[in-house]
């Protein structure tokens, strides 16, 4: 298992920039645990938790900003509405949906799932 892997509710609260005196802990942690392991079935992880592990025993920094980012998205979408966006000095909007924005789609993509399936999983 990586060591900065899965994020927890103090990483979404730090993205969000709350206040640690708000009692939304769980909240929070829900967020933050659905977005990691909708990154880890995008790259295969929730299959081989070792894949994309560096020999640091961390996952790339990459996996911790998408999760960060799309956490935030989410928790921005379910708690201001569908016009809900991210704040951002550069004016720049994220993609709506239900699923990983593209741009997280983008930053993953170095990150494939397996290309192939063992012969073990085949039957």
């Amino acid at each position: 298992m990586a060591s900065n892997w899965p994020l927890h509710a103090a990483d979404l609260r730090k993205a969000l920039e709350y206040d640690v005196s708000q009692d939304d802990a769980a909240e929070l942690e829900l967020f933050m645990a659905s977005a990691c392991e909708r990154i880890d079935t995008y790259t295969g992880r929730n299959k081989d938790s070792a894949r994309h592990v560096l020999p640091s025993g961390k996952l790339p920094t990459i996996f911790v900003l998408a999760a960060r980012y799309t956490a935030k998205l989410w928790w921005q979408q379910e708690h201001k509405g569908p016009r809900a966006r991210p704040s951002g000095e550069d004016g720049e909007t994220a993609p709506m949906g239900v699923d990983l924005p593209r741009k997280v789609q983008a930053w993953l993509a170095p990150y494939p799932p397996r290309l192939y399936i063992p012969a073990e999983e085949e039957a």
